[in-house]
């Protein structure tokens, strides 16, 4: 026998779960200090376990169903938004591209007269082009807000 550890920690912790010590386990606490070690402390676990198991609520059936029903509400929500979500997305892109196909050239050439002023600070160009860039998302975004 290993000071730390007995052979038969195996068979008491099995005991334990079943709830029945036998005679010959039972003489065999009486000798051994490390499996009177064991049996406390899982003894106590095993305790605790009971208690949580016999204070926890358990719902009723009603209760289990309406979660039940309002979790397949909220999963085909967030379905029926991703779907929505990936039509927009596509509109949108088809918009740009049809606005690039049919006024590219305009916007272009508008763009280039917009920031033409300005070419001689860096700083007014980068901000000029993030206002070209923002203004539609901006608008897109402002759009989806309910």
């Amino acid at each position: 026998m290993n000071a730390g550890h007995c052979e038969r920690h195996d068979e008491l912790l099995d005991a334990l779960g079943h709830g029945f010590i036998g005679p010959e386990l039972d003489a065999h606490l009486a000798a051994c200090a490390s499996c009177r070690e064991l049996r406390l402390v899982a003894g106590a676990l095993l305790d605790d376990r009971v208690n949580a198991i016999a204070e926890s609520d358990v719902p009723s059936a009603g209760a289990m169903l309406w979660r039940i029903r309002m979790r397949s509400r909220r999963e085909a929500e967030a379905r029926a938004r991703q779907s929505l979500f990936v039509g927009h997305v596509v509109t949108l892109a088809i918009a740009i591209a049809l606005v690039v196909a049919f006024f590219g050239a305009e916007l272009a050439s508008a763009a280039r007269n917009a920031i033409g002023p300005l070419t001689g600070t860096p700083f007014a160009v980068v901000v000029a082009m993030w206002l070209l860039l923002i203004a539609p998302i901006a608008g897109w975004v402002a759009m989806r807000q309910k």
